[in-house]
């Protein structure tokens, strides 16, 4: 997630007679760092790039839909974008995106199928009438658990569950279920280790299902448009992996609670692409099973 480099460049930097590069950075990635954190994080960033590498980075651009996001990459307004990994596959295709470089967890970041174990859960269809827990402004969150429901009741029946709420942290989620606040939650791997980490009768109170749990290596990316030079690409990528050994590059990975700066690959997406795939293909067998019975 730390790939959210670069939010103010400095005035002399876009006096270099090198080409421009402008980032998108889509504002509901944020989620366990204050904002105000990310901001003062990479300007100290900004500056380190700047001496380190030959790169005429200029301020991000924010957005708050991916829609505009899509729409400012296609007219060439940005060149790099960080975004949800979902939100990627929703909007873009293959040929719309090139290799960038990302923040990791030195563990898969997954999306978790956490229950309280006295809520007696062990299957999908188990969720009828409880309570649920969910992310909000999570693009991967609703599209897998429709999927799930799709699976198991052919529709995506929400009005056969319980109460859903919403929180907008994955560690808010681990504390209404140890609270007995809900008896299901889908939340990130990252959050819910450290809870346990801090608190190890989450452990005991809570258990993963690992069958219902979406595996990828990091609900979040960056990665360029295609259209972006590839040796701007390349100048980049190496620059930003290198920080990471300096005591800025080390500050700005504990403040976002990441353990290293890699390249990130387009072909990251394709469980999410698939999952787009699965899911509007239960869609219509949905369709066309309502349409019969009428």
């Amino acid at each position: 997630m730390w790939s959210m480099l670069l939010l103010h460049g400095p005035n002399a930097m876009a006096e270099k007679s090198l080409p421009e590069l402008t980032m998108g950075f889509y504002r509901p990635v944020i989620r366990e760092v204050p904002r105000q954190d990310v901001e003062i994080s990479m300007r100290f960033w900004l500056e380190e790039l700047g001496r380190s590498g030959d790169l005429n980075l200029r301020p991000v651009q924010f957005y708050d839909d991916l829609d505009t996001m899509k729409s400012d990459a296609d007219a060439g307004i940005i060149q790099f974008m960080v975004a949800s990994a979902m939100g990627f596959a929703q909007k873009f295709s293959p040929k719309d995106l090139a290799d960038g470089t990302s923040g990791f967890k030195s563990r898969p970041n997954e999306l978790l199928m956490v229950v309280r174990r006295e809520a007696k859960i062990r299957t999908i269809a188990d969720l009828a009438g409880k309570r649920i827990a969910l992310l909000t402004d999570d693009e991967l969150t609703d599209i897998y658990l429709e999927t799930l429901l799709m699976k198991t009741w052919v529709k995506a029946d929400w009005s056969r569950l319980g109460t859903v709420v919403r929180d907008s942290r994955s560690s808010k989620l681990v504390h209404r279920l140890f609270f007995n606040d809900a008896d299901a939650a889908f939340l990130y791997s990252s959050a819910y280790d450290v809870a346990v980490s801090l608190n190890p009768q989450i452990g005991q109170r809570l258990q993963v299902l690992d069958e219902y749990s979406f595996k990828t290596r990091s609900p979040y990316t960056a990665l360029f448009t295609s259209r972006t030079p590839p040796d701007m690409r390349e100048q980049f990528i190496n620059v930003a992996v290198n920080m990471q050994g300096t005591p800025r590059g080390k500050q700005v990975l504990q403040i976002y609670q990441t353990d290293l700066m890699d390249k990130s690959y387009v072909t990251d997406l394709k469980p999410y692409w698939d999952l787009l795939t699965v899911h509007r293909t239960l869609k219509t067998v949905t369709a066309s099973a309502d349409k019969k019975k009428r």
